[in-house]
């Protein structure tokens, strides 16, 4: 059975455009770089197919990625790559990428790097050490990325154990116990210094693809703030919430926005949205009653009797959603930290039994052990 993706309408002040949403454990990065395309003013050229395609109720997985493909032929960018190599790992973008963070802001560079800059779609993410606060923790921590800090802390613990005696014991001891205590503060993989970092680097009502906690997003900076699209598919009937602010490492001061970027619950004070255009009452799954609302939307969430004018109500379903939010953002980020620490603890035993299997305590052999990618399953957030 094909895999498809769901639309929804949505206004991004004022201007109408369809998104696509994202189902459990999907395509985040194919997703993240589509909708990119398809917000952004400066790819309203070269994504008018994608903006055609975006205009059925759902997209098929197989089309999406030839769309996708055309876009790439056509882009000034394809003339000095090697777009049949980028072809190859196109259709894995429905899986996810491995993308590998260095703690100073940019990537390690490879295919998945390449991808972006064919699109000359920014990726971003926020999981840097602060320098300001603490420069001597950055001199030991911002040169590593992802993966080579769990080499590293792989290397620190042969060497306490006498298996591995380099030259440089004490540096590698140093930055280990640097590295192990960034890890531990920011499980989110986002910082606070980051988020600084990210409103820097971000042009004003520019779009970016953001990586953070082994998901992709389409993040945006408006007026000074960073907001990311809401494409779970469980808001697909919510009209009213497009994008979510991210203020906060741990989600406590996100908050859910309209596509006008008015908080929802000021929103729903003020009144319910009106349909972005005739498909948004079958995308909401609203009928209308003009009995019940002078010809407005039904809200499919309101019970016998309720009535949309009801303030309370409004309010209540607004603060449940951003508290389930904030919930499970809490539960994903203790997932992650509890995840590493498995996953060195897992590296530890099986380095042990191969040990004790040949005889063989040389600390050379951390070279050939499979390299600890970032998980490839994406994560609703």
């Amino acid at each position: 059975m094909s895999l498809s993706f769901a639309t929804k309408p949505v206004q991004v002040n004022g201007i109408p455009h369809r998104i696509l949403l994202q189902n459990d454990n999907g395509p985040c990065a194919l997703l993240a770089l589509a909708n990119t395309l398809l917000l952004a003013p400066r790819y309203a050229a070269e994504a008018r197919e994608l903006a055609t395609l975006a205009q059925h109720s759902s997209v098929k997985l197989e089309d999406l990625v030839q769309v996708l493909a055309n876009i790439a032929i056509m882009s000034p960018n394809g003339a000095n790559t090697d777009v049949n190599q980028l072809f190859q790992i196109l259709p894995q973008l429905h899986t996810g990428l491995n993308v590998n963070p260095i703690f100073n802001g940019s990537f390690e560079d490879g295919i998945e790097m390449a991808i972006f800059r064919l699109y000359n779609v920014g990726i971003v993410h926020g999981w840097i050490i602060d320098g300001d606060s603490d420069p001597i923790a950055r001199e030991h921590v911002s040169k590593y990325s992802y993966e080579s800090a769990q080499k590293i802390l792989l290397q620190s613990y042969d060497i306490q154990n006498g298996s591995y005696s380099p030259h440089n014991s004490q540096e590698i001891i140093e930055d280990a116990n640097y590295i192990r205590s960034f890890l531990a503060r920011s499980a989110t993989q986002l910082t606070d210094y980051g988020l600084v970092h990210l409103k820097e680097i971000l042009v004003e009502k520019s779009y970016a693809v953001l990586f953070r906690n082994d998901h992709f997003s389409t993040i945006y900076k408006y007026e000074g703030e960073l907001f990311t699209l809401v494409t779970d598919l469980g808001y697909k009937n919510r009209p009213d919430i497009v994008w979510q602010s991210l203020k906060s490492v741990n989600g406590s001061a996100d908050v859910f926005y309209t596509g006008n970027f008015i908080p929802a619950t000021q929103a729903a004070q003020e009144g319910p949205e009106q349909p972005i255009d005739s498909d948004a009452a079958v995308a909401t799954g609203a009928t209308s009653n003009p009995a019940v609302n002078g010809g407005g939307v039904n809200n499919p969430f309101l019970g016998e009797g309720e009535s949309e004018t009801s303030a309370p109500y409004q309010l209540q379903q607004i603060e449940d959603d951003e508290a389930l939010a904030k919930r499970l953002q809490e539960e994903e980020d203790d997932r992650a930290a509890t995840n590493m620490q498995r996953s060195y603890q897992r590296r530890e035993k099986k380095k042990t039994v191969a040990e004790n299997g040949n005889g063989n305590g040389d600390g050379n052999d951390t070279k050939s052990r499979k390299r600890d990618k970032i998980k490839k399953s994406c994560i609703i957030m």
